[in-house]
């Protein structure tokens, strides 16, 4: 998307944050209706909604459908063509980028988990990895969905309509963080219901870091796939490594 010379004022930047915030809570809202609408509808025709089914309808509702829709029509309505937030398969350096981007983000992950534990603060899960502990199997189909539609549907939205959004009236730094706190709220409502506020908060400071680094990824290649490869890659990592960690357990558990 093309990045217009910085407008002057405060309500420039007010109304591009509006417009980033509206824009996640639109995607998220119409991904939800999406969900509730073709479930209700395939109960009503006595289809039984298995947990995988569930799972399956929500990532291709919300990510595939929802938040890809919400950021196609927007660049549609701009006049901006999709090939502008950059679509194009990596260099190697751009490949590089994408290794250490993810390296960084797995060390960043494995920090903040042992400052969580030392000071014994508590975090929300997200609702899917509470389902995932429920019913492991259906991690094994997040793993390829972290790469078909979390990552693109999220990044599209997120980072090629938003971040960019944002960048037409904020400097290259101030805009990525801007971009990574609306990225960060828009999950408030995927995390469990039942968690305290504290407990939330902690957990959307938590996935600030990662958004950063594929906000600060996207504002440096300028190619949309660099942060959906690190983004679907970050996921599908923390779904085979909670696999692994249920399933491990339970095969321990059975030789008891």
């Amino acid at each position: 998307m093309p990045i217009r010379p910085h407008e002057s004022g405060v309500n420039p930047r007010l109304r591009a944050i509006g417009s980033g915030v509206g824009l996640g809570v639109l995607g998220i809202g119409l991904g939800f209706a999406l969900v509730l609408v073709v479930g209700l509808s395939l109960a009503l025709a006595g289809v039984q909604i298995s947990p995988l089914l569930n799972i399956g309808l929500s990532l291709f509702l919300v990510q595939g459908i929802a938040l890809m829709g919400v950021g196609y029509a927007y660049l549609r309505r701009q006049g901006i063509p999709l090939r502008s937030v950059g679509i194009r398969f990596p260099s190697l350096r751009e490949l590089g980028v994408v290794v250490g981007a993810f390296v960084i983000s797995i060390v960043y992950l494995i920090v903040v988990s042992i400052i969580i534990q030392t000071f014994g603060a508590q975090t929300a899960e997200n609702n899917v990895v509470e389902m995932g502990r429920q019913n492991p199997e259906i991690l094994l189909f997040l793993i390829p969905g972290a790469y078909i539609f979390i990552g693109p549907g999220e990044e599209l939205l997120f980072r090629g309509v938003i971040q960019t959004r944002i960048r037409q009236v904020f400097p290259p730094v101030a805009g990525v963080v801007v971009a990574s706190i609306i990225f960060a709220g828009i999950h408030l409502p995927a995390l469990s219901f039942g968690a305290p506020l504290s407990a939330k908060l902690t957990s959307l400071a938590v996935l600030l870091g990662p958004s950063l680094i594929l906000g600060a990824t996207y504002e440096y290649t300028d190619n949309l796939v660099v942060p959906i490869l690190i983004h679907g890659s970050y996921d599908a990592l923390i779904f085979i490594a909670l696999y692994v960690q249920l399933t491990a357990g339970a095969s321990a558990a059975a030789l008891l």
